[in-house]
């Protein structure tokens, strides 16, 4: 139970009264203070918990660069890119359409580099671009990189988007190609534009959700020149940490950005793969470079460290206050400590005579070098010494055997106190007094049995005398001292 109550970390010091209701100084002006600094604080920590639970103060955020020799993303529920026919006059014709097609958009799969068979991205009832033309997209597109060539996992994925003269073979029933004079004509009358949008995303920390950010190419595309092109997907993985107390992680990766890598070439390059002219082409794949990123919104104890650490700013003040006590505590106890020894120290404190004034401050400055501890000690060395000289060591010995009766009954009929109280020594005794060094622990605390001083026999109740006297006295004075 010792080593139990030896860990307890909520002790407390002893704390002397000041007054009877009192052990700490206070006053009205750290009253005034410390409610001033309650209230502002916590009105901020309001403001910041409200800012807090709205998501108003954001995350941490850390990125960092990384090499990944094996990645995929799979779009089945959202569309990774759009693309349509920028058609900035009313009198152009939209060359993806369906009947009379003059170009047709194919998607050509090259896994490990084979090239896998070509597919159509014309599809009956597709949407309508702002351009008010064919726009057209790859549902459940897969993307796979493979850098470091490792056959126990997949093979590098990637997607090329050809814009091809029409081709009977991959248009629906139905549907024909049009004329060689129409297509000539597509060329001639106009400048030829692909509006190629990607849909990236992007972290919104606010709400929380991955918000998607379209960013657009403008394609070119010649009769005579075809453009040949890459568009590298920069991956990112993120780590999203939303826990209040504990962590709450949760993970997602996206395609944060692209670059793309253009140049010219004959239309007929793809013609030995695709047996036909094409105009533009373009190569989508994965970038071996990703980024792995770590959001992290602030936890329940960083927000209240925060609020404490303002709150420890505001109690600067707090060292004005202590000092303003400090003064106060100062004063009153000086205060009554020279009205326990000079009864009209009060007057001469409220008098208006130099005299007087310097002679009060006089004391004060008394007052104070008597108020220091070691002084104190000094004083208290001084009265056992001469208690010590007056009335001998045994009786002093005899004193650790004093007490008084707790029922109240204030007359002594012992022996030993009277003696101790009555009795002075004579001028020879005195003399023969020599001290000696174990006299300095002489009024220690003994730890003989305590011999009660009360009124044991009630045939005894004429002892009374000055010794009666001295301990009513006694009684009084520490009410006074208390109540003061």
């Amino acid at each position: 139970m010792k080593y139990i109550q030896m860990a307890d970390i909520f002790g407390v010091p002893y704390k002397q009264q000041i007054t009877l209701k009192e052990k700490v100084q206070k006053s009205i002006l750290g009253g005034i203070s410390s409610i001033i600094l309650i209230l502002v604080g916590f009105a901020y920590l309001i403001y910041v918990m409200n800012q807090w639970i709205n998501n108003n103060i954001l995350p941490k955020s850390t990125s960092t660069m990384k090499v990944d020799n094996y990645s995929e993303i799979l779009f089945d529920n959202e569309q990774l890119f759009e693309f349509c026919y920028w058609k900035y006059d009313q009198s152009q014709v939209d060359p993806f359409r369906m009947k009379r097609n003059i170009l047709t958009p194919i998607g050509i799969y090259f896994i490990g580099g084979i090239p896998q068979k070509p597919f159509s991205l014309l599809q009956e009832n597709q949407k309508q671009s702002a351009y008010n033309t064919t726009l057209m997209s790859v549902d459940n597109l897969q993307l796979i990189q493979n850098s470091n060539f490792n056959k126990e996992l997949n093979a590098t994925k990637e997607l090329m988007i050809l814009i091809a003269s029409c081709n009977e073979t991959l248009l629906n029933v139905g549907y024909e190609c049009a004329s060689k004079e129409e297509i000539e004509d597509f060329f001639k009358s106009s400048v030829n534009y692909i509006s190629f949008r990607l849909n990236l995303k992007q972290y919104d920390p606010y709400n929380q959700q991955f918000e998607i950010v379209k960013k657009e190419y403008y394609l070119s595309f010649d009769y005579e020149i075809a453009q040949q092109g890459q568009l590298i997907l920069t991956q990112t993985k993120a780590t999203i940490d939303t826990g209040i107390i504990f962590g709450k992680f949760d993970s997602k990766s996206y395609v944060y950005n692209a670059q793309q890598v253009t140049s010219s070439t004959s239309k007929n390059f793809w013609q030995t793969l695709l047996v036909q002219e094409s105009y533009l082409n373009l190569f989508i794949r994965l970038d071996p470079m990703s980024y792995d990123t770590q959001i992290v919104y602030p936890k329940l104890g960083e927000i209240l460290a925060q609020v404490g650490s303002i709150i420890n700013m505001l109690m600067i003040i707090q060292y004005a206050i202590y000092h303003y006590n400090e003064r106060i505590l100062d004063c009153d106890f000086i205060d009554k400590v020279l009205k326990f020894y000079f009864y009209d120290y009060a007057d001469l404190k409220k008098s208006k005579n130099k005299i007087d004034q310097e002679a009060c401050q006089e004391l004060i400055q008394q007052a104070r070098k008597k108020l220091v501890y070691t002084n104190i000690i000094y004083e208290l060395s001084r009265i056992q010494l001469f208690l010590l000289n007056y009335f001998g060591r045994n009786l002093l010995e005899q004193t650790h055997n004093l007490g008084l009766s707790a029922k109240g009954d204030n007359k002594p009929n012992c022996e030993l106190y009277d003696k101790f109280i009555t009795i002075p020594r004579n001028d020879n005794q005195q003399q023969n007094i020599q001290f000696d060094k174990a006299d300095f622990n002489l009024l220690c605390r003994a730890k003989s049995k305590t011999l009660i001083i009360g009124n044991i026999n009630n045939n005894n109740n004429n002892i009374i005398g000055d010794s009666g006297r001295i301990f009513s006295e006694m009684k009084s004075s520490s009410l006074k001292s208390i109540q003061t």
